[in-house]
């Protein structure tokens, strides 16, 4: 039984067409593994056996595939799910990943940065799980990386529709369609722009491509999913965005902000 679900840990691992990394560099990134579960535990204690649980796991699979993508692989994050913290078991943040559903969303390509990634997952309560992850392997919004320049911890999180169910009055959300999340990257260092990127859902079926009626910036839907980069000039006042999905014929099937103009 415990051969068969490894066999099955490795078919479905992400990581499994990447080249394994050499015996020097696998030691590096184990003393970074380290180094940040201390880091944690000094933080977040009643998280650390979350941490070393997903390390085992990793390690149960081939430390090089495992993290030839990064510190910590996608379903390991989504497992530690820092949107938990501080919310009680049952909750609607208590969101966990199903671990089947794990997969690279999507792809946009930052100048002077490279090909960043939106990692998806769903969880078992109906939500989704999302992480933006840099070419080194970092992910937005940890606050790990120089480039890293904010946004939404990567975890999982209740669908806004889910969120509003639980509201006694006013709804937090407007239900439009979208359901996303935001992190940045600022590139100005390597001579390039700051870069805010919305990732996440469509729900509107006919959707094939996400558009910024505000910059012009657009990107495909695929199977629902979207990442979508836009750049910042102005990064202290905050870039605004409008979104809009469109079917194939050029439709609007779905509408972030329809007050908004243009």
């Amino acid at each position: 039984m415990s051969a068969d679900a490894l066999d099955l840990l490795r078919a479905h691992d992400p990581a499994r067409e990447l080249a394994p990394l050499d015996s020097a560099v696998r030691d590096a990134h184990r003393a970074r593994i380290l180094e940040r579960s201390q880091r944690l535990e000094r933080r977040r204690p009643w998280r650390t056996l979350r941490v070393l649980s997903a390390l085992a796991a990793a390690l149960a699979v081939g430390v090089g595939a495992a993290w030839a993508s990064g510190l910590l692989s996608p379903l390991a994050i989504f497992e530690i799910n820092a949107q938990r913290e501080g919310n009680l078991p049952g909750e609607i943040w208590d969101q966990t990943v199903d671990p089947s559903t794990v997969r690279r969303a999507a792809s946009v390509q930052i100048p002077h940065v490279g090909a960043v990634d939106f990692w998806y997952g769903e969880s078992a309560q109906r939500g989704w799980c999302g992480g933006v992850q840099l070419p080194d392997g970092e992910w937005l919004g940890t606050g790990e990386d120089k480039l890293d320049a904010g946004g939404t911890l990567p975890g999982c999180y209740p669908t806004r529709a889910a969120v509003n169910g639980v509201v006694a009055q006013t709804p937090v959300y407007v239900l439009n369609g979208f359901d996303y999340q935001e992190g940045d990257v600022d590139a100005r260092s390597l001579g390039g722009s700051f870069w805010r990127i919305w990732y996440g859902r469509v729900d509107a079926r006919r959707a094939v491509r996400v558009v910024d009626r505000f910059s012009g910036a657009s990107a495909p839907v695929q199977r629902g999913l979207f990442a979508i980069a836009v750049a910042d000039p102005n990064p202290t006042v905050g870039g605004g965005v409008h979104l809009v999905a469109l079917a194939g014929d050029g439709k609007v099937v779905a509408d972030d902000c329809p007050n908004c103009n243009p």
